[in-house]
């Protein structure tokens, strides 16, 4: 086989194996935050779930990004499957058991500290996987992967939550850790070797690097608005979904894959057509989530109720398409402008995003709580709108300034 015939092997079987992994978490995912409120009936504690499901990035994600610069990247990620498995086993049972509240808590904690450094590694891999292949369109195919398992991933969670008990969607997810796990030990021999077997430069290099590149400084901070505002609505969709809808978990489980749908037809677009300027589409596309959100919003005040159930989910299918092709773009941008030595240790920084879907779903519960959902909904949108604003204007006016300083310089430097 060739080296390019090798390389789409290598990088068909990771992405196949991380779609399997990606259909039982978000099965998963949809069985533990209905069981959840069905036993509690508070927001609150749905969103102390979430917070604990997501709280470690804040403090793993970055040093998993520094390990995948110095060692093998493939057996990092294995090892990190192997205890996704044996955690998603732990809540398995404590769910079964259904025993005391703080026993669940305790095992989504653990299944959250095993599997954070997931995410790094995987988008590590991306670059030594893809062959002749341009790497922004090896980012929408993950991402593409990644969508097709949000909208397959409810959708076999609904079923299994129809037609058995709750801890089957659980035993579910545990068997497609093991089919990713054997995935990732079949990729072919020295496809996960990273390029460097060093990291370039000590911890400080990197700061200044992140200090003297806009491009990443600009993603890093466009981050702040739909992590925080926009992509909780995935852990607060059942107070959505019941709120707007009066509906179950089969209806929290439509809206989901609805959103999904939306996701993977953008992330498939993008793999078939390179985006030119990810940059500049990120911030366009981060305002455009904020006002999907609000559409949301005005689809449920407005509709007939015989109409408010397609009008919801045909809003959700844009909700799906603007934030996918955010979070395409914003990755893609970030890949394309980092150097194969500091990758990890960087990607490990921009994914502690991820721990503001946390802080976004505690600050956002709340309020449902307080208020209701709706109140909740038009804070979401509008906070996400003004931040990114927010911060597309200040990378700007900083680009703007150093271009200017950049300028003075070169002058004094032409005169005589």
């Amino acid at each position: 086989m060739t080296a390019t015939g090798t390389a789409r092997t290598a990088l068909g079987v990771f992405l196949t194996g991380t779609a399997a992994s990606r259909v039982g978490d978000n099965a998963d995912l949809l069985a533990l935050n209905w069981y959840v409120l069905e036993r509690t009936n508070s927001p609150v504690l749905l969103g102390l779930v979430n917070v604990l499901r997501l709280a470690p990035i804040v403090f793993c994600t970055a040093p998993a990004g520094w390990l995948a610069d110095r060692y093998d990247r493939r057996r990092l990620l294995a090892g990190t499957r192997i205890l996704l498995f044996a955690a998603t086993l732990g809540v398995a049972i404590a769910v079964a058991d259904d025993g005391p509240l703080w026993i669940l808590l305790a095992a989504v904690l653990f299944r959250a500290l095993a599997g954070c450094a997931e995410p790094v590694l995987r988008q590590t891999m991306l670059p030594l996987l893809r062959g002749t292949r341009p790497l922004a369109t090896v980012v929408a195919m993950h991402s593409a992967c990644l969508n097709l398992a949000m909208v397959v991933g409810p959708a076999i969670g609904s079923l299994l939550l129809a037609c058995g008990p709750l801890t089957t969607v659980f035993w579910f997810n545990a068997g497609c850790s093991l089919i990713s796990l054997c995935c990732l030990t079949i990729v072919p021999v020295g496809a996960h070797t990273a390029a460097a077997s060093k990291p370039a430069g000590a911890a400080v290099s990197v700061w200044n690097f992140i200090r003297a590149n806009p491009v990443v400084r600009a993603q890093l901070a466009l981050a702040v608005g739909p992590m925080l505002f926009a992509f909780p609505y995935t852990s607060l969709m059942p107070l959505l979904a019941t709120d707007l809808l009066h509906g179950d978990a089969s209806t929290v489980g439509v809206l989901l894959t609805s959103g999904a749908a939306g996701a993977l037809a953008a992330s498939v677009s993008l793999s078939r057509w390179p985006m030119r300027r990810p940059g500049r589409l990120a911030a366009v596309t981060g305002v455009a989530l904020g006002g999907a959100l609000l559409g949301l919003l005005l689809s449920a005040l407005l509709a007939p109720e015989t109409a408010a159930v397609p009008a919801t989910v045909a809003t959700m299918v844009a909700v799906g398409i603007v934030g996918q092709t955010y979070r395409t773009a914003n990755r893609a941008a970030l890949q394309l402008a980092l150097p194969e030595g500091i990758r990890g240790r960087i990607l490990g920084i921009a994914n502690t995003d991820r721990a503001l879907i946390p802080a976004g779903t505690a600050l956002l519960a709340p309020i449902a709580q307080t208020s209701s959902p709706r109140i909740m909904l038009l804070v979401m949108g509008v906070g996400c709108v003004l931040l990114t604003l927010a911060a597309t204007r200040l990378s700007a006016g900083r680009h703007a300034e150093r271009r200017r300083s950049q300028k003075e310089v070169s002058q004094r430097c032409s005169r005589p």
